[in-house]
């Protein structure tokens, strides 16, 4: 495909289109131009329409290292449903140079950012998330409790072990959507007990992930 900015448009323009196979086109074709797609794509991260956001969000994903950047600053937005899609992008992409970030916002006031970040970090898998994860089992938010404990189990540090045993003795709360937290730090204590093998890493799983989930995340 030739990759000028009259073709980036082009493909912009069916991503907020009414056909949805257009849309899906559009998303894996932008996330396959690469950096002269990502400014477009940030932009429309901040569209009315949820779904031409989540496409948006998608092809960046695809995109990954080239759209780092971009990504970190928007992390930092003053608008808070930017900084989640910028968090959430962040987790997908994968690169341990959002690490940092992701620590900030899991302390964030909001208990949103703080747990989308939560579910970045467990995404990641970085053991470096160790301590950071376990203070947030501790976040006044059962949201953000909940998250942290499910992204331990990811990054199979058996430390976590005996702290998660105590959370589902301890934490009797559930979740804005009636989840036991307890539940959550039981299955994670299990699955890291039984030494759950991780997702493949590379680019060619990250894609083919990106592909699985594209209409299936939430």
């Amino acid at each position: 495909m030739n990759q000028t900015p009259e073709s980036i448009k082009h493909l912009l323009l069916e991503l907020q289109g009414p056909d949805e196979f257009g849309r899906a086109q559009a998303s894996f074709a932008l996330g396959m131009l690469g950096e002269p797609a990502v400014d477009p794509l940030i932009a429309l991260l901040s569209h009315a329409d949820r779904e031409v956001r989540m496409r948006a969000a998608w092809a960046l994903g695809v995109i990954g290292q080239p759209a780092l950047q971009a990504l970190l600053e928007l992390a930092e937005s003053g608008d808070e449903q930017l900084r989640i899609e910028a968090i959430r992008i962040l987790g997908v992409i994968g690169e341990g140079r959002s690490l940092n970030q992701l620590f900030q916002a899991l302390t964030d006031p909001s208990p949103h950012i703080a747990q989308r970040a939560a579910i970045a970090l467990g995404k990641i898998g970085d053991p470096r998330a160790f301590h950071p994860l376990l203070t947030a089992t501790r976040h006044p938010s059962s949201d953000v409790r909940y998250a942290a404990c499910s992204a331990l189990a990811h990054l199979q540090v058996r430390d976590a072990v005996p702290i998660l045993q105590e959370l589902v003795r301890s934490d009797t709360s559930v979740t804005s959507w009636g989840a036991p937290v307890g539940e959550a730090a039981r299955r994670a204590a299990q699955e890291i007990a039984a030494g759950r093998p991780r997702r493949g890493d590379g680019e060619f799983a990250r894609v083919s992930e990106l592909l699985r989930r594209q209409h299936a995340e939430p």
